[in-house]
């Protein structure tokens, strides 16, 4: 095979290459709008999660401190109990003592409680809040998930159009010829084959011996950057396969 046909197809097949990476990259990646959308709705869920969260907490304590004003209440009627049956002061100024005590412990619970209450209120309206969609809300996300959707189904089609083409340039290279592109692809993919533009390779743009440009030119054989190492060629004088 001639270098300047082999040089092409390695050219056409380095296009195909690199369309089949920005199909692949299109059916990955949503556009950026779309990614804003689902990052925010992702620290909305993040944030919701921390609410539902600090509200199973507070719902904890609240039952936790129910629990300890039921205990000292039926303490507090045990000494009420007690102070109808004591026969002295020294006793009744004891049970006084007791009751005051378990008093002031309950009343300080139960403004706990009064607290956790209107937490949890705050939270459970937070927490509805977060939850809800409004129908705005709701047709941006399913009209940005429709067109990722259809981005989607066009880069599939476009994908496989590529592979198509790719296994044809590979058929027209042949197996020598394919082998010997694979082991350049394997050393410098994604960009193996690259323009000479003012002398100079664009795939690292280092400038380039007159000697080299001028092989480059002249296709004798295939030209090498002495740098990167990327194979070469003139875009004036050779174009990739018509589709």
């Amino acid at each position: 095979m001639e270098t300047r046909q082999k040089l092409q197809y390695f050219v056409t097949l380095q296009l195909l290459l690199d369309q089949r990476r920005a199909a692949k990259s299109r059916m990955e990646n949503p556009p950026e709008e779309l990614q804003a959308h689902r990052a925010q709705l992702a620290e909305k869920e993040k944030l919701l999660a921390a609410k539902r969260s600090e509200l199973e907490k507070r719902k904890q304590e609240q039952a936790t401190l129910q629990r300890e004003v039921e205990a000292l209440q039926r303490e507090r009627d045990h000494f009420r109990r007690q102070k109808s049956m004591v026969t002295n002061m020294r006793q009744l100024q004891a049970v006084v003592s007791e009751l005051d005590h378990v008093e002031g412990e309950i009343k300080a619970r139960e403004e706990k409680v009064l607290a956790l209450w209107q937490q949890v209120e705050s939270l459970e309206k937070e927490i509805a809040e977060l939850s809800s969609e409004s129908g705005q809300e709701r047709a941006l996300r399913e009209e940005l998930e429709a067109a990722f959707a259809v981005q989607r189904k066009q880069a599939e089609e476009e994908l496989a159009q590529v592979e198509a083409r790719v296994r044809e340039v590979q058929k027209l290279l042949g197996a020598e010829g394919w082998e010997e592109f694979k082991k350049l692809w394997a050393s410098r993919k994604p960009t193996v084959v690259v323009p000479v533009a003012d002398g100079s390779c664009t795939g690292c743009h280092a400038q380039l011996r007159p000697m080299l440009v001028q092989l480059v030119r002249e296709m004798q054989e295939l030209a090498f950057c002495d740098s990167c190492r990327r194979l070469l060629y003139d875009p004036e004088l050779v174009q990739p396969l018509a589709s």
